[in-house]
């Protein structure tokens, strides 16, 4: 099922409103004659029937909030892991600045790599579902560049426990991030999200008098397009490194980019 995170914002959209409208309506209209005959035989239970699905609405609208929040979430926290691996990177790109030549430019061209290996290779690899690995090699080589290197000043010594320290940071950050590729709701939310919509919307289509034909069907098509939308939304936070709602690579892009030393005209 992975291929349906990763189709584009306007089809998955419009499919998963065309399925809870169109399968809603159509039952409703398949089963009117059941309506009928429940409506004929409990004349005056319509008004209890509205109040007890009133009260399933407001406890499948609360289901429907906290899995909407639980997916945005999860796409937050997916951010920060970007964020988090982009500004330890920063921190090592000025930090080359101190050490001499050519390490220096080494150092600096190596993160250059890793950050553009990650942006052009391993984005498109998430997205797709796949365990990114495209840039490993380039990381592993900025490790063992640093790890070769010997200061001998207690001032070099200092600079260079930093820089380790940074160099842990993003290698920490880089494994959270490839760990969190796969990240999603367990599939147990689904089946409480999904079953609880046929459950909702059954009982507003069989147990709720509605004098007007054509209103009905209005009132419920609106009922099924609200739930459409919110799981429109979660389907789209979901997998939160796959399909077209993602976080930006652009941090990556612009480290690589940036001057040497990473030092830029913004001032930061």
């Amino acid at each position: 099922m992975d291929w349906f995170y990763r189709l584009p914002i306007p089809l998955l959209f419009f499919g998963i409103m065309a399925t809870f409208v169109g399968i809603t309506l159509g039952g409703m209209l398949l089963f009117t004659p059941v309506r009928a005959r429940l409506q004929a035989r409990f004349q005056r239970s319509s008004d209890q029937a509205a109040y007890f699905g009133t009260q399933i609405w407001l406890a499948y609208t609360l289901i429907l909030s906290l899995t909407a929040v639980g997916a945005w979430s999860e796409y937050q926290g997916a951010s920060e892991k970007v964020s988090r691996e982009v500004a330890s990177l920063e921190v090592l790109q000025r930090g080359a600045l101190l050490y001499p030549e050519p390490m220096r430019t080494q150092l600096d061209e190596l993160l250059r790599d890793y950050a553009r290996t990650v942006a052009e290779k391993e984005w498109p690899e998430q997205r797709s579902g796949k365990h990114p690995s495209a840039a490993k090699e380039r990381f592993a080589s900025v490790v063992r560049l640093l790890g070769d290197y010997e200061p001998t000043t207690l001032s070099d010594q200092l600079m260079h426990a930093e820089t380790l320290r940074q160099l842990t940071t993003a290698s920490e950050a880089r494994r959270t991030r490839v760990h969190a590729t796969g990240a999603s709701l367990p599939g147990v939310v689904w089946i409480v999200l999904l079953v609880g919509a046929a459950l909702a919307l059954t009982g507003a289509t069989l147990f709720v008098t509605v004098d007007d034909m054509p209103l009905h069907l209005t009132l419920v098509g609106i009922m099924a397009a609200f739930v459409g939308l919110v799981v429109f939304v979660t389907v789209a936070l979901d997998h939160p490194f796959q399909g077209a709602v993602t976080p930006s690579e652009e941090g990556f892009r612009y480290i690589a980019d940036r001057p040497f030393g990473g030092l830029s005209n913004r001032g930061d």
